[in-house]
């Protein structure tokens, strides 16, 4: 695919996002019926556990700073780009300044159920996010097709993380929050999996050698940074029955094979093999 045919593609995918989603969104404070939500927690079966998986979530969600700051680092508009490159980087930004704008309000509005909830310690949990918003993140991937494909994952996880968790409570607050975020996430993921198919449809052996790494390392966002993450993922796949993350690569899966079936070149060949490698990462039904 050409340089010109590559921008095109991606700029018609950042208009339509932003032309369906531009005005969409909801008020952290209004929105929700913060003031009734102890009352209506005693009255639920909310338990510990759910509100600790409510807590992790928060924590993952709240380092949007640290990943707004690694995407623009790895699409900044710098000089040693071409005109070309510089303009794509651009229209990337123009998607990546909303979604980290809607990320952030994911963080907030879990951040607000836990304060409002009477369950959690004020300063303790402002001392929690201190603590784990000061560590460094790094991104997982440098190169864009192998970043895209990581992140459509991340979100269908997240997705189906939140959906699962909402049929698992039965606080309406909550399950209004759940609702919201879960809506969002289906969005995010829907906009990388634009790309992820461009990178599939364009790309040669080389690029599906590169999106085989990325399903072969995938770790959920700051496993290897969250104190004690083994233990609270083990307590949020609990509080979300029937949750397993891996569901993503059957989403990957399915995404593949809408390409793979119109290949039968050498390349075809390679879409298999990234699919077949997606079907044997997912869960086993």
């Amino acid at each position: 695919m050409s340089t010109d045919s590559c921008l095109q593609s991606l700029q018609c995918h950042v208009e339509d996002y932003l032309r369906a989603y531009d005005s969409l969104g909801y008020n952290r404070f209004l929105d929700f019926d913060w003031q009734a939500l102890p009352d209506s927690l005693a009255r639920s079966g909310i338990t510990e556990l759910h509100l600790a998986a409510v807590e992790t979530a928060m924590v993952v969600e709240d380092h949007i700073p640290g990943y707004a700051s690694e995407y623009q680092r790895l699409f900044h508009v710098e000089g040693s780009r071409t005109d070309e490159e510089a303009w794509m980087r651009r229209q990337t930004l123009h998607f990546v300044f909303r979604w980290v704008a809607e990320e952030d309000r994911h963080a907030h509005v879990l951040e607000l159920y836990l304060r409002h909830s009477g369950r959690r310690d004020a300063a303790a949990l402002t001392a929690l996010m201190i603590r784990e918003g000061q560590k460094s993140y790094r991104a997982p991937h440098e190169i864009p097709s192998q970043l895209f494909a990581y992140t459509a994952l991340q979100e269908k996880a997240t997705q189906l993380y939140y959906s699962c968790l909402r049929q698992a409570v039965d606080e309406p607050v909550l399950r209004q929050v759940l609702l919201r975020l879960s809506q969002d996430e289906a969005r995010h993921c829907g906009f990388f999996s634009h790309l992820v198919l461009d990178a599939l449809h364009d790309g040669d052996l080389g690029t599906i050698a590169l999106l085989k790494e990325a399903l072969h390392s995938f770790r959920m966002p700051l496993s290897d940074m969250i104190e004690n993450y083994k233990r609270k993922a083990i307590q949020m796949m609990r509080a979300a029955g029937g949750y397993d993350y891996r569901e993503a690569f059957d989403y990957f899966r399915r995404l593949v094979k809408r390409v793979a079936e119109a290949r039968t070149s050498a390349r075809g060949s390679g879409l298999i093999e990234l699919m077949t490698l997606a079907q044997a990462l997912a869960p086993q039904r």
